[in-house]
């Protein structure tokens, strides 16, 4: 499976001629969409979801019902999925974790729904939370900045989930600088982090 990292959170997944794409937000570069087969959508904020774009194809959205919520024109392409299910997007085996976007500001609650995903027991990518899967996973996407964002809990999350490995996500308001700085907190040689920039690509075994 081929994973190619875009601006922020969004990933792509390739494998077998199938294209499965995750958080297309408004600062995904528009080859993040070119031929996609499905797309999951973690939660409705714009950097996670950008609605025209996805609207714009004809494929299937699995997401919670905050976001198809925003996309009643799409009709039944929209599968609206919880924490604990598991189903297949254009041949990828997913599992959904979780239900609640982690909180910005106490005073604001829960901003929202979030829910993380599981795909082919490989990649976690867990949205705008520190929710962990119930499982080992061979890479897992950790967010490195936000307005909701924490380091210690963000180095817990990372070190507690068995990974061989760890790509930061969410990362559009870090500097280079700023960027490069996550290596010095969640590297290690039993699970190296990847600082991917957008466009660069690594295979999953």
């Amino acid at each position: 499976m081929k994973l190619t990292k875009f601006a922020h959170a969004c990933v792509r997944l390739e494998k077998d001629g199938k294209v499965l794409l995750v958080d297309p937000g408004s600062f995904s570069e528009d080859a993040a969409f070119e031929k996609a087969d499905a797309i999951l959508v973690t939660h409705e904020h714009q950097d996670h979801l950008d609605v025209d774009r996805v609207a714009a194809l004809n494929v299937p959205v699995y997401t919670n019902a905050g976001v198809a919520a925003q996309l009643t024109a799409l009709g039944d392409r929209v599968h609206v999925v919880e924490g604990g299910q598991s189903f297949d997007a254009a041949g990828f085996s997913v599992s959904a974790y979780g239900k609640d976007h982690a909180v910005i500001l106490p005073e604001w609650g829960v901003p929202c729904e979030n829910i993380g995903f599981l795909i082919d027991d490989a990649v976690y990518h867990p949205g705008d939370s520190f929710t962990q899967p119930d499982r080992a996973v061979h890479t897992n996407l950790v967010p490195i900045s936000g307005p909701w964002f924490a380091l210690p809990p963000a180095v817990e999350y990372a070190r507690t989930i068995k990974s061989e490995q760890l790509i930061g996500i969410h990362d559009a308001l870090l500097s280079p600088i700023g960027q490069s700085m996550f290596s010095r907190f969640l590297n290690s040689d039993e699970r190296p982090y990847l600082g991917l920039a957008p466009g660069d690509v690594t295979e999953i075994n």
